[in-house]
């Protein structure tokens, strides 16, 4: 076993003081920074958030360090600690990395149907696709919830036409659903891609069909 293994099995064990102290006398700067970022990682995952952010900023290298600042921010979110979660996730610096924790927490957040403060973690994704993604997820999640109009408004503030185009469908699909048929094909006509727009459209006439014309 390496001392990086031996590291990661004490933290896991919850012995953060002597996991802390071995990885403390590491020379190497990068096994250290991994070291560091299994103790922060394993105390992130035991809920002992303040200790993991002090261990996560002692990593000297920048990747690893936004690694394991992603991974409290996602344990944050998963605690239902949003506020707290994207603070964390503010802190990382790769963008790849930051915007994919930013989605991770508004995910977490639509789940506790704070659909606000998920649209505004959402908007500060840097990623266009990533928050096209999140943006689509909270659209979605807000038909359920059958918030059709700010499904809408979610939907059209979606940049990647892929991600709007699913998104508008979804929504005209539960028009229908619901009976607004009208509505629903005119959600339908505004989908830019004509594929996704065909089955959104013999969706809507399928259901009415079902419904006996209503």
């Amino acid at each position: 076993m390496s001392l990086n293994d031996h590291i990661r099995a004490m933290a896991e064990a919850g012995q953060f003081d002597l996991a802390f102290q071995a990885a403390q006398k590491i020379k190497v700067a990068w096994v250290r920074s991994e070291a560091f970022r299994f103790i922060a990682e394993a105390m992130a995952e035991a809920g002992q958030f303040d200790l993991a952010l002090q261990v996560a900023q002692k990593i000297e290298d920048a990747g690893v360090r936004s690694e394991a600042l992603r991974f409290i921010a996602e344990a944050m979110a998963k605690a239902g600690q949003f506020d707290r979660a994207f603070q964390a996730a503010q802190k990382i610096e790769d963008a790849l990395l930051r915007s994919l924790a930013l989605r991770f927490i508004a995910e977490a957040v639509v789940k506790a149907g704070q659909f606000d403060r998920a649209f505004q973690a959402a908007q500060k994704i840097e990623g266009a696709w990533v928050r096209s993604e999140a943006l689509r997820d909270i659209a979605e999640a807000m038909v359920k919830a059958g918030q059709f109009d700010r499904a809408l408004q979610v939907a059209q503030k979606i940049e990647d036409a892929r991600e709007r185009s699913e998104a508008l469908r979804f929504i005209a699909e539960a028009m229908a659903e619901a009976g607004q048929f009208d509505r629903a094909v005119e959600v339908a006509e505004t989908i830019d891609d004509p594929i996704a727009r065909l089955q959104a459209l013999a969706a809507i006439m399928a259901v009415k069909r079902s419904k006996g014309g209503q």
